[in-house]
């Protein structure tokens, strides 16, 4: 089984994939990225055996409800290859979560740090496609759809697959914040 963990951006956001939804039908780019709800991954999805994946889950989802909710701030689009997505800040307590997750998950289940985490982008994807020709002009448009001026976190998703490809995922669990 693969694993993957989000920021759950879904309510602030859910205009924003409306209308990237609706100015894409004349372009027909790839909607995969939109199979889930909109979020911003806190871990690259990572493998487990299917023996330890409910302990895994458990202690993944009682570190994520002891986070109190926070504000990480207004995204820019950005076309990043053949990706189109919305950049958020480097906030410290995103780079914070991220540090202690890529830690708990090795120190207690010995799963390695992924190459990306790394140097890991704070992001949320809102289209990939090999057409980047179709992607500058999804950017274009994204100039005239007004995005929130501020991002506040207090949901996560823990979500599976069973191959770790694209477009088999699904959401296993959500963790709600801790209220302050």
């Amino acid at each position: 089984m693969y694993i993957w963990i989000a920021c759950d951006i879904s309510e602030p956001y859910g205009r924003v994939r409306e209308k990237c939804i609706e100015n894409n039908r004349d372009l027909h780019i790839n909607e995969l990225a939109f199979l889930l709800p909109q979020h911003i991954s806190l871990k690259i999805s990572f493998r487990v055996d299917d023996c330890v994946s409910e302990n895994v889950i458990s202690e993944v989802a009682s570190y994520l409800s002891d986070q109190p909710a926070f504000d990480i701030g207004e995204p820019v689009p950005e076309l990043f290859g053949n990706i189109l997505w919305l950049r958020f800040p480097e906030a410290g307590i995103m780079q914070e979560l991220h540090s202690q997750l890529d830690s708990q998950l090795l120190d207690k289940f010995g799963i390695p740090r992924h190459e990306f985490d790394c140097d890991f982008i704070f992001h949320s994807t809102l289209f990939i496609d090999d057409n980047v020709d179709l992607l500058r002009k999804m950017y274009k448009r994204m100039s005239g759809i007004p995005l929130p001026k501020s991002t506040i976190i207090n949901r996560f998703i823990i979500g599976s697959s069973d191959s770790g490809e694209a477009g088999t995922y699904s959401v296993l669990k959500i963790v709600e914040a801790k209220c302050k």
